[in-house]
């Protein structure tokens, strides 16, 4: 198993729609095996294909999340059948390191996708994890949890991160 680098939110990998996946192999389990790896290590709670530099239609969530146990699932294809309620609550990215917004997301999700056996999976979650589920939702689809924010305060974070990128690179300009 490796960790597998993580892309930044500049890459333009991340503003494009992901292809469904037709062919569940041995290379998809170990895929998904590495980007389990890198969610943890990274350490986040999800992890879209596309964020490790694959522009596929797979995710892996921590099911476990706020608990002591880790719980991970892949789900391939998914896609969200029924959502209900609103919660309103921070949310950051792993391609967007250290940056963090208040997210309206609704509450309950229900997604359908397919497992790494080629079987239906359907999953039903509330509060962090229907968060968690929607956000690498939106990566498949090309969407950042900035976008979903007001043109001002997209600006001022991206702002921000361009500016920790440059002082993570040295330059103080």
């Amino acid at each position: 198993m490796s960790i597998l680098k993580i892309v930044n939110c500049l890459d333009p990998i991340l503003r494009q729609a992901c292809k469904e996946i037709e062919n569940i192999d041995g290379e998809l389990s170990i895929l998904s095996q590495d980007m389990i790896e890198t969610m943890y290590a990274a350490p986040g709670a999800g992890l879209a294909a596309n964020q490790v530099g694959i522009s596929s239609q797979i995710i892996v969530v921590d099911r476990g999340i706020g608990t002591e146990k880790k719980d991970p699932i892949t789900i391939i294809n998914p896609k969200i059948t029924a959502m209900e309620e609103e919660q309103i609550g921070e949310e950051g990215c792993l391609s967007i390191p250290e940056i963090f917004a208040e997210i309206k997301r609704a509450n309950r999700v229900e997604m359908k996708g397919i497992d790494l056996d080629g079987n239906e999976v359907r999953l039903e979650s509330e509060g962090f994890l229907a968060r968690a589920l929607q956000h690498e939702m939106d990566h498949l689809e090309g969407i950042l949890f900035w976008d979903k924010l007001s043109q001002v305060k997209r600006g001022m974070l991206k702002r921000k991160f361009k500016k920790r990128l440059r002082e993570m690179k040295g330059d103080s300009k």
